[in-house]
């Protein structure tokens, strides 16, 4: 067999071999059959796509929620705060840029002043100081009743402003859009 025999010959099962030589007749665009396509019906573009105001309030809405934070972030900084006192408090406060690590914080260091007091008032100490600070409680118990109703005070106070922080940026989610 020559060369050119090989060539011509295509392989078993596959398409024959191009030859650059042979002209193939395409047809042209009008020789072809109009086909018949299933396209949607026309919609208008301005109404489907976000204009710049709109995208603009996408990206405030967005901003919004990443400045608010999460739940879980509130909790976090709430028990480092309850945890390790005010360096818990610190940390959090100086690391934690979000609505919900702040109001976690505040609210950790309200109830850590509570848990204080009460350990405050309620245990035995061997430490002349802590005595001395147990007996100051006892004679002035209007104080102690002050910074105690204090701590939770500032505990609702961080609970309270999270839950209003998170309400005004879902009650934004919901308002119309307007320019």
């Amino acid at each position: 067999m020559s060369r050119e025999e090989k060539e011509e010959r295509p392989a078993e099962g596959g398409p024959p071999p191009y030859s650059p030589d042979t002209e193939t007749a395409l047809p042209s665009y009008d020789d072809l059959p109009a086909k018949k396509v299933d396209l949607p019906p026309y919609q208008d573009t301005e109404d489907t796509l976000p204009s710049l105001s709109e995208s603009r309030n996408v990206h405030d809405l967005i901003e919004a929620n990443e400045a608010l934070g999460t739940d879980s972030v509130f909790i976090l900084c709430f028990l480092i705060c309850f945890l390790f006192n005010w360096l818990g408090y610190l940390i959090c406060f100086c690391l934690f840029t979000s609505v919900a690590a702040r109001c976690g914080a505040i609210s950790g260091i309200g109830l850590n002043l509570v848990k204080l007091l009460l350990i405050l008032k309620r245990c035995s100490f061997e430490n002349p100081q802590m005595v001395q600070a147990q007996q100051y409680m006892r004679l002035h118990e209007i104080q102690y009743m002050l910074l105690m109703s204090l701590g939770l005070l500032v505990l609702v106070f961080g609970v309270l402003r999270y839950n209003s922080a998170k309400s005004a940026v879902r009650r934004t989610l919901l308002l119309p859009r307007y320019m």
